[in-house]
C-alpha cells in the first residue's frame, strides 16, 4: 500500500504542476495591471518616469512582481535580459515595441534616458516657459508614444516651443539645451535601418529561482498566498468563507452517506417491492429537479405557512451574519446561525441523495449475483450476514468512486445554494472574485480544488483496499 501511495503522489505532482501553470497564467493573461488593480493609480502627479517607476516597484515588491515572470525567457537577441527591470510595465511595453521595430537596444535605451532627462529638467523650469499649456501635453506624450510618427510629432513640437520661447530675457538653461539636443539626435538614430539579424536570432535567458512563478508557487506551499484586490492576505480573506463551506458541505455529505447507504441496501434487499419502486421514483424525481428550483420550492413552502415560519423564522443570511475572524470564535458563530444552515444542508442532502442511493442499490445488486454470495447462502449463512458482511463492502465501490469527485465540493461550496440564502461560503467568494477580477484569489481556489481532487482519488484508492482485501496495489494491477 505505502509504495503504491508513494508512486501515486509522485504521479500527482506533475498534474499539480500543470494546474499551477494554468492558475498562474490566468493572472498574466487577464486584462489590467495587477499592481494598479490592488493599489490603484499612482498618486504621484509628476511626469518623471523614474518617480513613477520607484512608486510602482515598491508596490510590485509587495505582490512579488518585482522579478522576471518565469525561470527563463525565450526571445530574440535584440532584447536584453534585463528588460524586466524597467517599470512600470507600460514604459517597458513601449520600449519593447521600439526594439521590435529597430532591433537596436542601445539606441532605444539611449532614447529612453534622453526622454527621462528632458522631462526631469522641464519640470523644474519656471512657469514663464509654459505660457502655452499644450507643451505639457507633448511632454506627457513622450512617456506614452509607442509609434514613431507620434513620437516624432511630440519631439518636433517640444523643440520648436522651447527654442522659439528662448530669448535674452528668458535664456534656455544650458543643461536643458544639451538635453533637447540629445533627445533630437536620439530620435533621429531611432530611424536608422533596423538590425534584422538580431531580430531573427533566438535568445534564451536563464532568470534563476528569483522569478514570479517560483515566488507564487513557494507562497502557496508555505501559506503566503499574497494579497487580494482588497489589500488583505488571500488566507485572511478566504478563511471565513472556507470554514463556513466546509461545515455545511461536510455535514451534507455525511448525512447523505448515512441515509443513502442503508437506503440503497434496503432497496436492493427488497428488489421489486413497493419500497424499491417508489423509492426509485422519488429519488429520480428529486435528483432531476434543478437545485435552484428545489431550494425555491422549500423556501416558498416554509415562508408561506404559519408552521413553517414558526419552525424556521429566519432563512436568509445578511452581511452582519458573516463570520469575521478575530471578533468571535467560529463555534459561537455556528451556534448563533445554525438554524439558518438547516435548509441549505437539507437541499444539498436531497440533491446528492438520489444518485448515491441508486448507486448503492446497483452495487448491491451486482454483488449479490456473484458466485461467492450464492456459496455463502448454500452454506446456510443468514440473510443479514450475507448482506452486511459478505456483500456490503464489495458493493461500496460505486459509492467510493462518487466520493472522490464529491470531496472538492467541501472547499468550493455550492454557488446556487449559497446564492439562494446569501450564505457566506466559498461558492459566493469564488463568484465575487470572478466579478472583481481578483486573480490572486481565483488562482488559489483553482489550486486548492485541484489538490483536493487528487487527495479524493488517493482516499478512494485506500477505501477500495479496505472494502475489498483482494485489491492489491502492485505493478501488475496497480
Amino acid at each position: 500500500m505505502l509504495p503504491y501511495l508513494f508512486r501515486r503522489i509522485l504521479l500527482a505532482l506533475p498534474t499539480l504542476l500543470i494546474v499551477s501553470f494554468f492558475a498562474f497564467g490566468l493572472g498574466k493573461c487577464a486584462p489590467g495591471d495587477p499592481v494598479v488593480n490592488v493599489f490603484g493609480e499612482s498618486s504621484i502627479q509628476s511626469l518623471d518616469p523614474l518617480k513613477h517607476a520607484a512608486d510602482y516597484r515598491s508596490n510590485a515588491e509587495r505582490l512579488g512582481l518585482d522579478c522576471p515572470v518565469f525561470y527563463f525567457t525565450f526571445t530574440t537577441a535584440a532584447y536584453p535580459d534585463t528588460l524586466w527591470r524597467i517599470y512600470p510595465p507600460m514604459r517597458r511595453g513601449r520600449l519593447e515595441k521600439w526594439i521590435g521595430q529597430t532591433g537596436n537596444w542601445p539606441v532605444v535605451s539611449h532614447l529612453d534616458k534622453a526622454i527621462i532627462q528632458t522631462i526631469q529638467i522641464a519640470e523644474v523650469l519656471p512657469r514663464d516657459w509654459y505660457q502655452n499649456p499644450a507643451v505639457r501635453v507633448e511632454l506627457a506624450t513622450l512617456t506614452r508614444a509607442t509609434t514613431f510618427p507620434e513620437l516624432d510629432t511630440a519631439v518636433v513640437r517640444i523643440l520648436q516651443h522651447f527654442r522659439t520661447q528662448a530669448s535674452d530675457s528668458l535664456p534656455l538653461p544650458e543643461d536643458f539645451r544639451l538635453a533637447l539636443n540629445d533627445l533630437e539626435s536620439s530620435v533621429r538614430a531611432l530611424h536608422e535601418p533596423p538590425l534584422k539579424g538580431k531580430l531573427a536570432a533566438p535568445a534564451l535567458y536563464w532568470n534563476g529561482l528569483n522569478n514570479q512563478y517560483h515566488k507564487w508557487l513557494t507562497g502557496f506551499v508555505t501559506g503566503d498566498l499574497g494579497l487580494t484586490r482588497k489589500k488583505v492576505s488571500v488566507w485572511q480573506d478566504v478563511q471565513a468563507s472556507m470554514l463556513a463551506s466546509l461545515t455545511i458541505n461536510g455535514l451534507a455529505i455525511l448525512l447523505t452517506y448515512l441515509i443513502a447507504v442503508p437506503l440503497g441496501v434496503e432497496m436492493a434487499r427488497r428488489r421489486g417491492s413497493w419500497l424499491d419502486r417508489w423509492s426509485k421514483r422519488v429519488l429520480f424525481f428529486i435528483y432531476s429537479m434543478p437545485i435552484f428550483w428545489l431550494g425555491a420550492l422549500l423556501i416558498l413552502l416554509l415562508m408561506s405557512t404559519d408552521w413553517g415560519r414558526n419552525v424556521m423564522p429566519s432563512l436568509y443570511f445578511d452581511i452582519q451574519d458573516a463570520w469575521i475572524p478575530g471578533r468571535t470564535s467560529f463555534g459561537d458563530w455556528w451556534s448563533a446561525n445554525s438554524s439558518k444552515c438547516v435548509l441549505p444542508i437539507t437541499i444539498l442532502v436531497l440533491h446528492m441523495l438520489g444518485i448515491l442511493a441508486i448507486q448503492m442499490r446497483a452495487g448491491m445488486l451486482s454483488t449479490l449475483d456473484m458466485d461467492y454470495i450464492r456459496t455463502a447462502r448454500a452454506k446456510g449463512v443468514g440473510e443479514e450476514e450475507v448482506y452486511w458482511r459478505h456483500a456490503f463492502r464489495n458493493a461500496l465501490f460505486p459509492i467510493i468512486t462518487v466520493f472522490a469527485s464529491v470531496l472538492p465540493a467541501l472547499f468550493t461550496g455550492s454557488l446556487v445554494v449559497e446564492t439562494l440564502f446569501g450564505f457566506p461560503g466559498m461558492g459566493s467568494k469564488t463568484f465575487e472574485a470572478y466579478l472583481n477580477s481578483d486573480l490572486p484569489l481565483l488562482s488559489v481556489i483553482i489550486m486548492v480544488s485541484a489538490l483536493l481532487t487528487i487527495i479524493g482519488n488517493l482516499l478512494a484508492d485506500i477505501l477500495y483496499a479496505w472494502a475489498d482485501p483482494r485489491v492489491r496495489f502492485t505493478k501488475k494491477n496497480g
